[in-house]
């Protein structure tokens, strides 16, 4: 008469499986089969990734260059010169590039990835302001804001990096970059037109950020209201 190892129950003739602790019943007496070693071994998600690469930035250079090519083509048919054609090309070329030049880099993706994505939306402004007849805000306005919202993300990827910040804390200091940045927007605006240390509209958007940002910085330092907040949002 036979027994579960596990739980000791009485098993019945030719039972597989104890039927009640589900523990597989294994005959000493019977050969068992030996495990095949594969020859190849399985491959990673991050190989099938890598050897796809490629083909897969090709095909989304079809996919981008297809339709820019489209609509010059409608453009010049339609006018006979380029005109709201170059905005649609330029954001798709520049689109591409942002996202291609990442993926093709294996140290620092994060910010070269925030590099190229800067660099591109400067440069379809850039070209906005060149192919419209809207004054000159491009290096007076767009590009300081850019480049101080680039800034300030690559200071939030590098603070996370060495965990200085938890995911928290990123948060919080999201918000507190949001407040700067519409600040410094504003500030930008009124020195275009001669009306240096005019503040409207920001302030309503520095007031809710910087207190959000600082309620953020609070539950994260105390440790109470933390597990608190944590036990009910599960973060």
């Amino acid at each position: 008469m036979a027994y579960c190892v596990h739980c000791g129950v009485k098993l019945g003739e030719g039972e597989k499986r104890c039927p009640l602790c589900f523990t597989p019943v294994i005959d000493p007496a019977e050969p068992q089969k030996a495990s095949v070693q594969r020859v190849y071994p399985v491959r990673t998600p991050e190989q099938e990734l890598k050897r796809n690469k490629h083909f897969l930035l090709f095909l989304a250079g079809l996919m981008l260059a297809a339709p820019a090519l489209l609509c010059l083509i409608i453009d010049l048919l339609l006018t006979g010169k380029i005109t709201w054609s170059g905005y649609a090309s330029s954001a798709l070329i520049l689109l591409f590039a942002a996202v291609t030049v990442p993926l093709l880099v294996n140290r620092f993706q994060a910010y070269v990835a925030v590099g190229m994505g800067f660099a591109s939306l400067n440069a379809y402004l850039f070209l906005v302001e060149r192919l419209s007849d809207s004054g000159r805000w491009f290096f007076p306005i767009a590009l300081p804001a850019i480049s101080l919202c680039a800034a300030l993300l690559t200071v939030i990827i590098l603070m996370y990096r060495r965990q200085a910040l938890n995911k928290l804390t990123v948060i919080a200091a999201s918000f507190a970059a949001v407040a700067v940045e519409c600040v410094a927007i504003e500030w930008l605006i009124a020195a275009a037109n001669g009306m240096s240390g005019v503040f409207i509209w920001s302030p309503f958007v520095l007031a809710p950020c910087i207190f959000i940002s600082l309620a953020l910085f609070f539950v994260n330092y105390n440790r109470a209201v933390r597990e608190e907040v944590r036990r009910w949002v599960h973060f």
